[in-house]
């Protein structure tokens, strides 16, 4: 199988969100890669990461899943997710918004989310 043609790297940083679960930390996923941001311990209902994940984007992809979770001594638990439409940043270079999020088809809150791409594209020559 061949890798698809990386056209240049989404800089997300998750900076803050309103959800309903005690310790939650982001893992966001662009095509086959996954990132993950530190854990807000106590972070509550309106937890605080200012965390930056750097993650490459595949050609033609415009699709970014996030998830949010509780981080549980015994398992992770997921606390809402959403999809985020990366192509504002892609086609701007930046998108910095308030993103929905759901679980089990119900608005869950949502997060705060600075897109910054970089693309792979030399513009010099």
């Amino acid at each position: 199988m061949t890798q698809p043609k990386i056209i240049g790297e989404l800089a997300v940083v998750a900076l803050k969100a309103i959800v309903g679960k005690q310790d939650p930390f982001c893992v966001f996923r662009l095509g086959e890669v996954a990132k993950k941001t530190k854990t807000d311990y106590r972070g509550g209902q309106h937890p605080l990461w200012d965390d930056q994940v750097n993650i490459p984007v595949p050609e033609g992809k415009t699709k970014m899943r996030v998830q949010l979770f509780d981080e549980d001594s015994k398992r992770e638990d997921l606390i809402s997710e959403g999809e985020i439409d990366i192509t504002k940043a892609i086609t701007e270079g930046e998108a910095d918004d308030w993103f929905p999020l759901t679980y089990r088809g119900r608005s869950a809150g949502q997060i705060y989310l600075e897109l910054t791409f970089y693309s792979a594209v030399s513009v010099d020559g």
